[in-house]
Formats: C-alpha cells, sequence, structure tokens
C-alpha cells in the first residue's frame, strides 16, 4: 500500500481500518494484523524517505543563496562568542551544582513515571477501567503507549 499516492482506493482502505470498532479489530487474525502493521511500517518508510529527500532540497535552496550563506557564518561567529559566555557562567561553581540538582530531579521525575506507570497498569487490570479520580477530583484516563522499535540482538 503507498499513502504517497492520492488513490481514491488506498485512502478508502486506511479510512476502513483506522475507522473499524475496536470489537472488530479483536476479531482480526494475526496474520491480518500482522499484514496491516508490516503494510504500515513500509508505508512510514517510503514517507520517511521522501521527506528526507524533500528536506535535503530545502536545506540545499538555503545553502545555495549567497546572502542567507554570508548571514549564516556571521551567525555562526556570534554564536562561538555566545557559547564561549554561557560555559563561562557553567563553569562557576553556583552553576555546576545548580546543574546537577536539575539532572538529579530529571531521573528523580523518569523515576517516578515510571513507577506510576507500572502502578496505573496494574491499576488498569485490577479495575479494569481505564478512569482514575484524583483526590482533588479531576478525572484522568489512563492510556497505553505502544510503540514498535527495531530490535536490538
Amino acid at each position: 500500500m503507498d499513502t504517497l499516492n492520492t488513490g481514491s482506493s488506498n485512502k478508502n482502505d486506511l479510512k476502513q481500518e483506522k475507522n473499524e470498532p475496536v470489537g472488530a479489530t479483536s476479531s482480526m487474525s494475526i496474520i491480518d494484523l500482522t499484514a496491516i502493521i508490516n503494510r504500515y511500517v513500509l508505508d512510514i518508510d517510503k514517507v520517511k524517505g521522501t521527506m528526507k529527500e524533500k528536506s535535503l532540497m530545502f536545506k540545499d535552496a538555503f545553502e545555495n543563496d549567497a546572502e542567507y550563506h554570508e548571514q549564516n557564518i556571521k551567525v555562526k561567529d556570534l554564536s562561538k562568542l555566545k557559547n564561549a559566555a554561557k560555559q563561562r557562567i557553567l563553569k562557576q561553581p553556583a552553576m555546576e551544582a545548580l546543574t546537577a540538582q536539575i539532572n538529579d530531579l530529571k531521573l528523580e521525575l523518569k523515576d517516578m513515571q515510571d513507577m506510576l506507570s507500572g502502578y496505573l497498569e496494574q491499576y488498569q487490570k485490577t479495575s479494569g477501567t481505564n478512569i482514575i479520580e484524583t483526590e482533588n477530583g479531576v478525572i484522568r484516563e489512563i492510556i497505553p503507549v505502544f510503540k514498535l522499535v527495531k530490535r536490538k540482538i
């Protein structure tokens, strides 16, 4: 299936696949699901390739313009000066300590989010619902996130 093609039959096929009710999807066989997934992976790869090609053309248009190139060199020189000043500030003991604290907080937040994710999964399985009400009365929905990544060998 070629999503780059503007043929109406492909668009209708995609709409039909996307608009199927959840019950109908669950009755699909593993073979059908695998075929659909593989088709989407191929289509995504094609779109990524086309996007990369178009992005290169876009970038080249700027790089081949003399005025833009001259201004870009000036910007790079100013950026070097700015980065030197930034590095000087970051090397101050107070800033190094603050940077370490921020990094520690980022790690702590990630760990907390990972733990919450596990508890939400457990809550969803135990309660059979995707909705939870927080202590302050806000109703939140639990959403699973699925991605397809290349397997590391």
